[in-house]
């Protein structure tokens, strides 16, 4: 690919005992000619012959092989810690989706297809805790979205059944407290009465 700039660069071999000219020319024409880094990067490769370019090749292999090999390392690493995610026994539903979302991305920021969608809906699945993951699984949830919405709508269902449970507690206690104190207060007036029958001649009990 030709490239016209404004302000020309020249080609360099790398024979030339000028390079920090021609770095100093090529700063200057990204600057006056307005490229962003992808078109100066091409410029500049374009520019590089002889020595320089094959040196610029040697380059490229070296990063290119070390990026994909630190990629790999990395993205095994995330992908272990991955497998062995789980909800804690009182951890929220949305506590531990953050978790494993948080690595998910990471390792898809590496490489977007490392997981299928089936293998994150069952990863997710069965890295639930023992009280959601038998529900959960009964639902055969189709995508990860589904489980996702499954566990969110059980855990709040079963929140509410325990909060309405808590209160009949409460009630309940609230009733028998009520029973016990009438029984102590209609204790106290029966003898109330009897003290003062034994104790006042012109008392009358109540019809």
């Amino acid at each position: 690919m030709a490239y016209t700039p404004i302000t020309k660069i020249k080609k360099f071999t790398g024979k030339e005992n000028n390079a920090q000219v021609w770095l100093n020319n090529v700063e200057k024409a990204i600057a006056t000619n307005g490229w962003n880094d992808n078109r100066a990067l091409q410029a500049i490769l374009y520019f590089l012959q002889d020595t320089a370019n094959s040196w610029y090749q040697s380059l490229e292999f070296k990063v290119v092989f070390l990026r994909y090999f630190s990629n790999n390392n990395n993205i095994n690493h995330l992908a272990n810690t991955f497998t062995t995610i789980k909800q804690e026994e009182t951890e929220a539903v949305t506590t531990y989706l953050g978790h494993f979302h948080k690595n998910l991305c990471q390792i898809q920021a590496i490489q977007a297809d490392y997981f299928t969608a089936p293998q994150i809906l069952n990863q997710f699945i069965h890295g639930l805790h023992s009280s959601l993951l038998q529900h959960i699984h009964s639902m055969h949830s189709q995508t990860f979205q589904d489980a996702v919405t499954n566990t969110r709508d059980f855990e709040l269902a079963e929140f509410e059944g325990n909060h309405v449970q808590a209160v009949n507690l409460v009630m309940n206690g609230l009733s028998e407290l009520d029973s016990k104190l009438k029984q102590f207060s209609d204790s106290i007036n029966q003898k109330l009465e009897r003290y003062l029958a034994n104790n006042c001649a012109i008392y009358q009990p109540p019809q």
